[in-house]
């Protein structure tokens, strides 16, 4: 194997049903072109493989049902100093029983943190002074697959997928964000942020926290309202086999052996395949398939 770093793979070439080439942008700018002796693997991610599709020609069906794990990092102030950031990033975590949200600590280093505080200016730099005696508890959502990968990126806010936020995605989200404010409220916090736009402040108390649940579960949630990160992208290049319901082979993206549909030497190996998702942290599964895409590359290719 060759690794080629700081090269930008722009498309592919077919010639009838195979590639033949690969295009390929330098970090100079230059583009060069690669001879084809034996296939094409695409393995860029959700976003990456499906751009790379849709500039080589592969229009249908691509980027299309893209669903993530939601990510809510959510600030507490203990009142006194604990240096949550002097050890592991991660260390514990709770998997809701009805797999709604996995709960995990958050011991973020000062960029990461800062990047969780939903203020500006003055108010952003009290929270980061105070950063010794604060530390995230942050919250993983599974969602609908309700995301569609654009064929460029958003002008003003340099979003290359666009999303709305299903009935389940809310209901989950109300009760991730409550949830956390109830391990708040356990583990002692005075003080919590919650990433929310505009963001909150308030004091961990069980009336304030009660206060919180009536309020969002009345309030019409939509990504707007919430300062939302994402983790473990999914879907967008749906696989299908042959032997599939006529509606679904109709969606697919890729058969079931990875190729891309109507190439022969074509395939893509990542979580972009998978039919619809997985909800919360999909990694071994993805390992997994990476293992069978190989085997049947080889199978295909030699």
């Amino acid at each position: 194997m060759r690794v080629i770093s700081n090269t930008t793979a722009v498309r592919f070439v077919m010639n009838g049903k195979r590639a033949e080439s690969v295009i390929l942008r330098t970090a100079t700018g230059d583009l060069k072109r690669v001879k084809i002796t034996k296939g094409v693997i695409v393995a860029g991610g959700v976003i990456a493989s499906s751009h790379f599709l849709l500039r080589s020609g592969v229009e249908r069906n691509v980027g299309r049902h893209m669903s993530c794990n939601f990510a809510f990092p959510m600030a507490f102030d203990f009142g006194e100093r604990i240096s949550a950031f002097d050890g592991e990033q991660i260390t514990m975590g709770a998997i809701d029983p009805k797999n709604r949200a996995i709960f995990e600590t958050y011991f973020n280093p000062p960029g990461a943190f800062a990047l969780s505080i939903p203020f500006f200016f003055d108010r952003h730099r009290r929270f980061m002074l105070e950063y010794d005696s604060v530390l995230n508890f942050g919250a993983l959502v599974g969602s609908e697959p309700n995301g569609v990968v654009e064929r460029s990126a958003d002008l003003l806010n340099g979003q290359a997928f666009s999303w709305w936020l299903g009935k389940t995605d809310r209901d989950h989200i109300r009760y991730a964000l409550c949830t956390l404010l109830e391990i708040g409220l356990a583990a002692g916090a005075k003080h919590a942020v919650i990433p929310t736009r505009p963001g909150i402040e308030m004091d961990v108390t069980p009336q304030n926290v009660a206060r919180f649940r009536k309020a969002i579960g009345e309030y019409p949630l939509t990504t707007q309202d919430l300062m939302l990160t994402t983790a473990h992208p999914q879907g967008g290049n749906l696989m299908a086999g042959s032997n599939a319901p006529p509606d679904v082979r109709d969606r697919r993206v890729v058969d079931e052996r990875f190729r891309v549909v109507g190439c022969d030497n074509v395939f893509v190996a990542d979580a972009s395949v998978f039919p619809t998702s997985l909800t919360i942290n999909p990694q071994w599964t993805i390992m997994a398939m990476s293992s069978l895409a190989s085997k049947s590359v080889l199978d295909i290719c030699g």
